[in-house]
């Protein structure tokens, strides 16, 4: 029993529970949410057992520079813009904490894949629990699936990279995998988003050439037909005409007219940013300077890299590239690379590429998935002779 309760287990319990973020609570004036209580509760258990050791962070200190400059980046603009309310909340739920309990549970886990497999699990379950509210006929007014989620979008960003995960994991467990994927596709296509759909099959496309396996070929081809399938089912749905028509009101024009408003928000608040959490109220601001706007509720500007310039400033945004760059970096230096380097891989672009059309960040889940990818590379905590149960037991070296 004692195996079960311990420090790494909580970690991946977490992980499992991130959509649990949707619970949202005040403690002492300080909102918080059941998935934060839970990730500080494994930070703080990390720590206590960290004190008074002689443990050594090896390899730790990669990502700091360009941490701080996106910490920095948004801590100034939000008390420049006096956005202290908002901007501070984002900054300890969707970076502090996130940075933090992704750091540590990579740290706790001896076998990072089980991170993987526990991301997996949580994207499984929310796929299940949003076929019930699909069965139960709860979507959105133009019949898009977004169970529990504010956007159809935001579930398929939260599923997406679990399906990449099942796809390489699949012939670990063929029976296991294929039910979990089928659940998890079933559920991405009634999000019924294509930026989603697209950005899936570009990052399985690069990655299946990237990865020399026997069964590439056979990968593709599927895929293909997974990725034709889904758009042959949304032929003739007044979606797909709007969109491939370009229409006035369609999505596409829709974000056009997003993006040229945050441009010129970025070009009037280039060097600062207008603070985190405050593109809303920005947006609505510079509707003078555009036609009637197509959406009003606008919370992110639906776009990843606009995201981090608008609320981070020139540092957010030079931090978040180079940490980026110093991940990629990490991957092609490394020269055995395993399954799961490309699932990480894979991720990764998914995120950026999903992120030229939708802000792939600013969300607690989202958040920790992007962290739990950034640091896999980092190496583990040692103590001279690393003691690999240190974490979940208390270790017998002498401090």
């Amino acid at each position: 029993m004692k195996e079960i309760f311990n420090l790494k287990n909580l970690a991946y319990f977490t992980i499992m529970a991130m959509p649990l973020y949707i619970f949202r609570f005040s403690i002492l004036g300080v909102p918080t949410n059941v998935f934060e209580i839970l990730a500080i509760v494994s930070i703080s258990l990390f720590f206590i057992r960290v004190v008074g050791s002689k443990i050594k962070l090896e390899g730790s200190k990669t990502y700091l520079m360009p941490i701080i400059m996106v910490l920095a980046g948004l801590l100034i603009s939000a008390l420049y813009n006096d956005a202290h309310q908002s901007g501070f909340g984002i900054i300890k739920s969707w970076f502090i904490i996130p940075i933090v309990f992704s750091w540590i549970s990579l740290q706790l886990s001896e076998d990072r894949k089980d991170i993987l497999k526990a991301m997996h699990g949580s994207a499984f379950l929310v796929a299940c629990l949003s076929l019930l509210y699909f069965i139960a006929g709860e979507t959105t007014f133009d019949g898009r699936l977004q169970a529990f989620y504010n956007s159809p979008n935001f579930l398929a960003m939260f599923l997406a990279p679990s399906i990449m995960i099942g796809v390489f994991l699949l012939k670990e467990n063929k029976k296991i995998y294929s039910m979990t994927l089928s659940v998890m596709l079933v559920s991405l296509y009634l999000t019924q988003s294509y930026a989603s759909w697209i950005a899936v099959f570009i990052a399985m496309i690069l990655l299946l050439f990237l990865k020399k396996d026997l069964l590439k070929r056979n990968f593709i081809l599927i895929l293909m037909l997974i990725f034709i399938l889904f758009f042959s089912l949304q032929k003739g749905t007044d979606k797909l005409n709007r969109f491939t028509n370009m229409e006035e009101r369609s999505s596409a024009a829709s974000r056009m007219m997003i993006w040229s408003s945050a441009m010129k928000i970025g070009l009037d608040n280039p060097a600062i940013g207008i603070g985190p959490g405050n593109f809303q109220n920005k947006y609505l601001e510079y509707q003078k300077y555009f036609p009637p706007y197509l959406e009003w509720a606008v919370p992110q500007p639906h776009n990843l890299f606009l995201a981090f310039w608008l609320q981070a400033g020139v540092l957010g945004i030079v931090g978040f590239l180079w940490i980026l760059f110093l991940w990629f970096r990490k991957f092609i230096q490394k020269n055995e690379k395993q399954k799961e380097d490309y699932i990480c891989l894979g991720i990764i672009i998914y995120i950026m590429v999903h992120g030229l059309f939708d802000t792939t960040y600013f969300k607690n889940d989202l958040a920790i998935i992007f962290w739990l990818i950034i640091f896999y590379y980092e190496k583990h905590l040692s103590q001279g002779d690393r003691c690999g149960e240190y974490f979940n037991r208390k270790c017998k070296t002498k401090a």
